[in-house]
């Protein structure tokens, strides 16, 4: 039942108060005339000023919210003027009219200002009481029935009319608090779809560089190596074996192609046979370099993503490529294991390691793998030193 204040201006205001003070100057200017008829100058002087007195304190609280700030102070001295109004002797009963519109008048302005309250309810019932109470001493027994029934079906109307229209507006209010609330949410909404966009965006660019490093640089880097054990190998006159290494670099150039097209077309799927495709891997970084790499695996029930095996392949791929163009190694060891959904890859060298807290500019490779074991939830780590070096990855549990 209680309401915000916010409304209330919108019911209480200078229309409001001007058509108070029309409605009571009238009567006013009637009440003024009938004491004047008496004779008696007196009442006449104090009528006027009670009159000026009560319209005056509508409009005092209009300007100063005195209502707000003197709650029982306002009322009651309305109540004490309206009580004065009626007991003044007018020689007509124009006293009843004068009670009548007082009461509805200050009733108004209760539910004006509190709107459809517990309070207004209590100050409407110390009215209802109070003009009863007026009507008992001032008019004869005989017309109690009558001039109660009339006033509460005049006052009954006006006041359910106010009530209704108070709904009306604490209804409008709630609207419009809705349609800010709604349009502030629209705004979040489209703040919040705009930084989707834009991290999307940021995804895909990452992945387009992981994608390109690990296949098309990858690849194009094994080619450099082959060319150059080629030229070394004719160099030395060794054509049998620089033979070999170009049917090699052929076969590299085109699974390269294959696999950038894959990567542009976005149709690169997961490898059907992990276990084929690891030693595939090992195999040919072997040719290559001719270091020599010994491959332990173990794939059971395997139940990982095959996004999470793609990532696992790709780090793979890193680290050997790494040994080969800066390891120095003359000895690699790799492990891969599968059990359920674990993952657990480990690619040692014994080659002259590098210092893992040093960023070398344009060199994306640590950067990928870093990427691809967080996008996978899993853990990778980067062990180096003058002994060689070690990569571990790890999904499923803690290194």
């Amino acid at each position: 039942m209680e309401q915000s204040d916010s409304y209330k201006s919108q019911f209480v205001g200078f229309p409001f108060y001007i058509f108070i003070t029309i409605l009571l100057g009238l009567i006013a200017v009637f009440s003024l005339r009938d004491v004047w008829n008496t004779g008696s100058l007196f009442f006449t002087a104090l009528c006027f000023l009670l009159f000026a007195s009560h319209i005056g304190l509508y409009w005092l609280n209009l300007r100063t919210e005195l209502v707000r700030h003197r709650l029982l102070v306002y009322y009651a001295a309305q109540a004490m003027l309206i009580v004065a109004l009626v007991s003044i002797p007018y020689g007509t009963p124009i006293y009843l009219m004068i009670l009548g519109s007082a009461v509805i008048t200050i009733i108004a302005d209760v539910l004006g200002w509190w709107g459809n309250t517990r309070r207004a309810l209590y100050l409407g019932l110390f009215y209802l009481a109070l003009t009863i109470a007026l009507i008992l001493l001032r008019v004869p027994a005989s017309e109690w029935g009558t001039v109660i029934v009339n006033l509460l079906i005049n006052g009954g109307f006006i006041i359910l009319f106010m009530v209704v229209l108070n709904q009306q507006l604490a209804e409008r209010q709630k609207a419009v608090e809705l349609a800010e609330s709604l349009e502030s949410a629209n705004a979040k909404l489209a703040a919040y779809n705009a930084k989707i966009e834009s991290l999307t965006l940021q995804n895909e660019r990452q992945r387009m560089a992981r994608e390109l490093h690990d296949t098309l640089a990858q690849g194009v880097a094994g080619l450099v190596l082959q060319l150059e054990a080629i030229k070394a190998h004719l160099a030395a006159e060794n054509t049998e074996r620089a033979t070999a290494i170009v049917e090699q670099s052929i076969a590299r150039a085109r699974s390269t192609l294959a696999e950038s097209r894959a990567v542009i077309d976005d149709l690169r799927s997961a490898p059907a046979n992990v276990t084929e495709l690891m030693r595939e891997k090992v195999e040919r970084f072997k040719q290559s370099t001719g270091i020599p790499c010994e491959l332990e695996i173990s794939v059971s029930e395997n139940q990982l993503p095959a996004e999470t095996l793609d990532h696992a392949m790709n780090i793979l791929s890193e680290s050997l490529t790494n040994i080969a163009r800066h390891a120095q190694a003359t000895n690699v060891n790799v492990k891969f294991f599968i059990q359920n959904k674990t993952l657990e890859l480990e690619v040692r060298d014994n080659g002259i390691g590098f210092d893992v807290k040093q960023e070398a500019k344009g060199h994306y490779g640590l950067v990928g793998m870093h990427e691809r074991a967080r996008l996978t939830g899993g853990m990778l780590s980067i062990e180096s030193d003058a002994g060689g070096t070690c990569v571990q990855f790890v999904v499923g549990r803690s290194l």
